[in-house]
């Protein structure tokens, strides 16, 4: 079986010696030049809480894990540094708020380097891009569901709203009406 945090759980096929293989997800893991400085930056901005913190791992309870980049690198890669940081990062760690104006600005005062500050998506999600300590992308965006009930707020119809958003008109009735789509 496979599970994941709040998700059905689906089979394996059955191993050689005949019984299922059991696997849980547990979390995306970075690698930190100063996990200390990390654990704080998580924390402090995220609200994140620690399930264990042991010399050179931290793992938060929400599926973010941090390990030091040098034990990491001694035993995955034998000692040798990991890859640079990459420019153009081409994956990134998603956070939702309910007051994007409002962590905005809290990341403004914090100096974290930003990849753009507030921008509209194509389908009406405003969102932010930063960086964390170590070169990680992050975007926080507002949740859908506030999109739908700010186009909703603005007079939109339903099938404005499913147009601008992309998404399923069903959705949009039962946010809109309050009842859980």
């Amino acid at each position: 079986m496979i599970q994941s945090s709040g998700q059905e759980q689906r089979s394996n096929p059955e191993s050689e010696n005949g019984y299922e293989i059991m696997i849980t997800y547990h979390s995306v893991v970075l690698m930190c030049s100063d996990i200390t400085a990390s654990r704080v930056f998580y924390q402090n901005l995220f609200h994140l809480e620690i399930e264990l913190d042991i010399e050179g791992l931290v793992s938060f309870k929400e599926g973010i894990s941090l390990w030091s980049q040098k034990i990491a690198s001694d035993l995955m890669y034998q000692g040798s540094a990991p890859s640079p940081a990459q420019a153009h990062p081409n994956q990134e760690i998603y956070f939702e708020t309910d007051d994007i104006e409002g962590f905005f600005e809290k990341i403004q005062k914090e100096s974290i380097k930003l990849l753009h500050p507030i921008q509209l998506t194509p389908w009406q999600q405003r969102t932010v891009r930063f960086y964390d300590p170590d070169g990680h992308l992050i975007e926080v965006g507002e949740s859908m569901q506030d999109v739908i009930k700010r186009l909703g707020g603005d007079g939109k119809t339903s099938d404005e709203i499913a147009e601008l958003t992309m998404m399923p008109g069903h959705i949009i009735t039962a946010i809109l009406s309050g009842t859980k789509p």
